[in-house]
């Protein structure tokens, strides 16, 4: 064989096992769990790094791919962001599968202007992968029964909007929905279709709303487990968030994950565990996510697609 030839020949065989390697690559990513960050949680932990993850978007996404990341759930206000974390996500290989948005679904003189704003942004994120929408209603302490069924009847409304389009949207909260006997939180399923709006499932706010019971996140399962389309997963240790997730802490987190199996959906996965006052600091955010999500995509494997 003359040199020439055995260059090419070789030059050949090199790219086609490199072409091979991807493939095994990408077939094993597309096999495993998809799991997305929370905006939060990359923010919280980039910014105890002292990295600024909205000034270096692009770097620190590169990096969340590199460790297992299929995605980033952006905090969202407008079409424009849609389309600015959906080109930022596309560039690096990942997806846009799911956006966080507030929105005042409670008073009549905002809440049509804020559908309007929901479905513009959804429909733009749809271009970059989205297929769950999360909101978390304008925050009211105390609202009233008008408020409370208003709010209720938007929700329907927007959710059979983004339902249309091929699109889930799923109600999210925090304290200020399970104050006065859970009143809001109850109401907001209750009183709309399943077809129309899904549960966002923050366990560990579930958790710490009602007093850091364990009980209580394991009940709103046990009610609306047939609800969640999506999972906020966070875990503490003595009512404080750890590092890692992991189980064998607050929270049992296996239960859930079995429990809300049973109903044959696959929830949309998505890590949330965060920093706070007392949380440990012993690795960079990067080894976070990557240990994180290791345990994670164990514990969860049921939902693979």
């Amino acid at each position: 064989m003359q040199r020439r030839e055995f260059l090419k020949t070789s030059a050949g065989t090199m790219a086609a096992l490199s072409l091979m390697g991807q493939s095994v690559s990408q077939a094993a990513e597309a096999d495993r769990l998809h799991i997305t960050l929370n905006q939060y949680t990359v923010g919280s932990y980039y910014s105890r790094d002292g990295v600024d993850f909205g000034q270096n978007l692009d770097k620190c996404l590169a990096e969340m791919k590199a460790v297992g990341a299929d995605g980033l759930e952006a905090m969202i206000n407008t079409a424009a962001d849609s389309e600015m974390y959906g080109n930022a996500l596309k560039k690096q290989g990942m997806v846009l599968r799911s956006m966080y948005m507030g929105a005042n679904l409670h008073e009549k003189n905002v809440c049509d202007s804020e559908i309007e704003r929901v479905l513009t942004s959804t429909k733009k994120a749809m271009e970059y992968g989205l297929k769950v929408v999360v909101i978390n209603p304008a925050v009211k302490a105390g609202k009233s029964d008008d408020e409370l069924i208003l709010q209720s009847k938007n929700f329907d409304k927007v959710g059979e909007e983004i339902r249309k389009l091929g699109a889930k949207l799923t109600f999210h909260y925090h304290t200020t929905e399970l104050e006065f006997g859970a009143r809001e939180f109850h109401h907001v399923l209750c009183g709309t279709k399943p077809e129309n709006l899904g549960l966002c499932f923050d366990v560990h706010w579930s958790f710490r709303a009602s007093g850091n019971s364990a009980v209580a996140a394991y009940d709103h399962a046990r009610l609306y487990g047939d609800r969640v389309y999506e999972f906020h997963l966070r875990q503490s240790k003595g009512g404080v968030w750890t590092e890692l997730f992991e189980d064998g802490h607050d929270i049992n987190y296996q239960w859930v994950a079995d429990y809300v199996a049973k109903f044959g959906k696959k929830p949309h996965i998505v890590l949330e565990q965060a920093a706070e006052n007392g949380t440990p600091h012993t690795m960079k955010a990067a080894e976070v996510f990557k240990i994180s999500m290791e345990t994670t995509r164990k514990m969860f494997d049921a939902y693979r697609e």
